[in-house]
């Protein structure tokens, strides 16, 4: 019996062009076509490799996830001396510089994927997928401002949820705000503004 011939692509560069095509023109705009043509593979080899599209675009998301948020997100769950306000800071500017990067589609990928959602061709299990990762933000988001709530870090008064709500409502506009050009120090500008309406300018 004859060995199976290898796969002639490598699985991890083709998730990462598909996962700029669906960045750029999102979900419903990158059709199989698109894929495979721009993928440079053929159809049955896509689906052989990646089930559906549907599974390729939730793949996708989980790559976006590892290979572009959460270097940024390891500010604030790896060990640090740094101030909770600084961590922060450290964490969104990372952010800002992927959201206006020439080297990848402005905007993010899960913000542009989300506003999607609504479609009846959108993919359930991406949906599930992405509120996942929105939980368990909003769950490391929560416990430092708790912790730093009880630590009299912050102004007291506030609620690590209320704070947590707040940042993350305006990181998800200037994910909004680089899609339509703002620029690099204009978004860290207003993120900036933002950490210090809830630390002060200390």
């Amino acid at each position: 019996m004859k060995a199976g011939r290898k796969r002639a692509f490598d699985k991890e560069v083709v998730l990462d062009k598909a996962m700029r095509l669906f960045w750029a023109n999102g979900y419903s705009g990158t059709s199989v076509a698109n894929l495979s043509s721009e993928l440079g593979i053929n159809t049955s080899s896509l689906y052989g490799t990646f089930v559906n599209k549907e599974q390729l675009f939730k793949d996708a998301l989980a790559h976006y996830q590892k290979q572009y948020v959460e270097v940024n997100y390891s500010h604030l769950v790896e060990p640090s001396n740094a101030t909770l306000k600084a961590r922060l800071q450290a964490c969104f500017y990372g952010l800002i510089e992927l959201f206006t990067s020439d080297e990848t589609p402005r905007g993010c990928l899960l913000v542009k994927s989300f506003n999607e959602s609504d479609s009846v061709a959108f993919p359930e299990d991406a949906v599930v997928y992405m509120k996942k990762l929105g939980t368990e933000t909003q769950q490391t988001l929560t416990g430092l401002f708790a912790s730093g709530i009880a630590k009299t870090d912050m102004p007291q008064g506030q609620t690590a949820e209320k704070l947590t709500n707040y940042l993350l409502s305006v990181s998800y506009g200037l994910a909004v705000q680089a899609k339509v050009g703002l620029v690099e120090d204009e978004l860290k500008s207003v993120l900036d503004h933002a950490l210090n309406s809830i630390f002060g300018y200390s």
